[in-house]
């Protein structure tokens, strides 16, 4: 039997690196020494993953927070291991090392985990055509299936846009323009692109407010695996309250309106292919509990 491989093609500040520690926690998938390698990405488009390379060698820990270790310490991997898969594979990427480097990952984990992910949110960027020309060598050692998880469109964005304005580019408001179009929204294109290359059956998305609600029925039946959602940041505590309240009601109705007006076609795209609108989506706020 292959070993599985769940690939994640985003979307960023959606969620998914609380739907990564929540695979990972419930031992259900292992994403080796990191959560985003970004090695599809850096095979593709080289320039594009030296970009990312450099932005994250600025970054202490990777992204990761004093609640999200390292989830393959040093002492179990050298660094022979990783030497071609991490932040010094610029000129070397290469279809085969990510093969081989996903095969070692299998065989050091497989007694405690279902499978091996690739969580790179830069996954999303892959172009059709690139994902036709490895999907079949990646089929010959891979179950492959592919996870995304979509936000309220206004609220990934906002949330982007704090992101970006905290970095000094600006007011949120400033900024928030320039997503009314852009490619992250396209939600319904990024899903039937990988629909195209790997068939619906391999390929579902989650809808952020449900998963933060904690209903893992969806995952659970896609991944064919029990999830529950331990990692406190998916669930109702108080870390998680606090993140969500303040990133949504600092939100205010006039720009939310603006904002709403000029993407509303990214609502009526997603009802119109998917025959439903998800109930917190397309709302000045959403009814998080400020917490005490």
């Amino acid at each position: 039997m292959k070993p599985k491989l769940l690939l994640s093609a985003g979307l960023p500040a959606s969620g998914s690196t609380s739907l990564y520690y929540t695979v990972w926690n419930n031992k259900y998938a292992h994403g080796g020494a990191m959560k985003e390698s970004n090695y599809l990405l850096s095979i593709e488009f080289p320039e594009k993953f030296k970009q990312n390379n450099e932005d994250h060698k600025n970054k202490k820990g990777f992204g990761m927070g004093v609640d999200r270790p390292w989830v393959m310490p040093s002492e179990v991997f050298d660094s022979s291991f990783i030497e071609d898969v991490g932040f010094n594979a610029l000129c070397s990427s290469s279809l085969e090392k990510y093969i081989n480097y996903n095969l070692k990952l299998w065989e050091t984990v497989k007694d405690n985990f279902e499978s091996v992910t690739d969580f790179s949110n830069s996954n999303r960027q892959l172009t059709e055509k690139f994902m036709m020309s490895i999907r079949d060598e990646l089929l010959k050692y891979f179950d492959i299936k592919v996870v995304m998880i979509f936000r309220d469109p206004i609220r990934m964005v906002w949330s982007a846009c704090n992101r970006r304005s905290k970095l000094g580019e600006g007011l949120p408001e400033s900024i928030i323009e320039q997503y009314f179009y852009h490619p992250n929204v396209r939600y319904v294109d990024l899903y039937e692109r990988y629909v195209r290359v790997w068939g619906k059956d391999r390929v579902k998305f989650i809808i952020n407010e449900d998963f933060y609600k904690g209903d893992m029925q969806p995952l659970s039946k896609f991944l064919e695996f029990p999830i529950s959602p331990t990692y406190k940041n998916i669930t109702h505590l108080s870390s998680l309250k606090e993140k969500v309240y303040s990133q949504w009601c600092d939100l205010g109705y006039e720009t939310w309106k603006y904002a709403y007006e000029n993407m509303k076609w990214v609502y009526d795209d997603f009802e119109n292919n998917f025959g439903y609108m998800p109930s917190d989506w397309g709302k000045w706020y959403i009814a998080v509990e400020k917490p005490k």
